[in-house]
């Protein structure tokens, strides 16, 4: 034995028939419902980790995880640890490979995508995450019986392709019984200089500055109550009417979204109080399991920008 030679080379290329190999478009009618609205939800979200996609589409904790492994084993999904100085103990999150980005892009828009500006590079990861939280916090708030939650909710990508220079890290519609609020958030973790604060207290201004009728709300959720001290030194020097720029200490806000107080410079707000502009149409509230509804899904991408009245003259679709 000792004289025949060992063939078994290791092979960096991909045989043919791996499951790394297949291709998006190959697989997709194969993958459950729930696995397809996760990924279509991706495309716009660009970051899940388990926990969030349990509460989006597959319930259990247990199957978001095991389903969630069998997308990285498809190659569909790529995983990866994320940590920070914010975050340091870290997270398992998950994002759409290059390829099959590319893959489910060309199935949603078979005749080529509609033009857009070019994408900014997205925040990074921890970022997204922290936004993704809040998300999640109105999420499980959420209440059809009162009629009480986000009708809307626009992901970091969706902003930046919509609204061009200003990009929010995401846009929320919140719906209270009858009326509603659009709110932008922007979700800091100190690490901002205060003159990049500044510069985007700016853009807001110089984007709504002549929309006095249209009550549009710009939100900072931060890390501690000496940070939002601080934002809400710069947005005093530019007030603008219709446009209000509140803060609100991130924990308060996971803990209570529609109960917590959002502070203008002067004053403590609910989300409750904060609500003025009229429904318009049919806003039904979203809640845990959301993405079971295909529908839904139009309600989390660029889509939803033509739910919130008072944004169509700005949006680029």
């Amino acid at each position: 034995m000792s004289a025949t030679p060992n063939r078994a080379q290791a092979s960096g290329a991909r045989k043919p028939d791996s499951l790394r190999s297949l291709r998006a478009g190959a697989v997709w009618g194969a993958l459950p419902a729930r696995d397809q609205q996760l990924l279509l939800w991706l495309m716009a979200g660009d970051i899940v980790t388990a926990q969030l996609a349990s509460l989006l589409v597959y319930g259990p904790l247990r199957i978001a995880q095991r389903r969630l492994s069998r997308l990285v084993e498809i190659g569909l999904l790529r995983g990866f640890w994320t940590a920070g100085a914010q975050r340091p103990h870290g997270r398992c999150a998950y994002m759409l490979t290059r390829a099959a980005r590319l893959e489910i892009e060309r199935l949603q828009w078979p005749e080529g995508r509609p033009d857009r500006p070019a994408e900014l590079p997205p925040s990074a990861p921890i970022h997204q995450l922290a936004t993704h939280d809040l998300f999640a916090a109105f999420l499980r708030a959420g209440n059809p019986t009162l009629s009480e939650g986000i009708f809307a909710w626009l992901p970091e990508r969706a902003c930046g392709q919509l609204f061009g220079f200003l990009r929010a890290d995401a846009l929320a519609g919140i719906r209270v019984a009858d009326r509603t609020l659009t709110l932008f958030i922007e979700r800091d973790l100190g690490t901002e200089r205060g003159e990049v604060l500044a510069e985007k207290v700016r853009r807001y201004r110089s984007v709504f500055a002549r929309a006095p009728e249209a009550p549009i709300a710009v939100g900072f959720v931060v890390e501690s109550a000496r940070r939002a001290s601080t934002i809400q030194s710069l947005a005093s020097r530019y007030v603008t009417a219709g446009l209000c720029f509140l803060t609100i200490v991130a924990e308060r806000a996971r803990a209570d979204p529609f109960g917590a107080r959002w502070f203008d410079g002067q004053t403590e707000r609910s989300i409750r109080e904060l609500v003025g502009d009229p429904v318009s149409g049919d806003q039904p509230v979203l809640t845990p399991g959301c993405l079971l509804d295909p529908e839904a899904i139009a309600a989390l991408d660029d889509r939803a920008a033509l739910m919130l009245p008072a944004l169509r003259p700005y949006v680029r679709l």
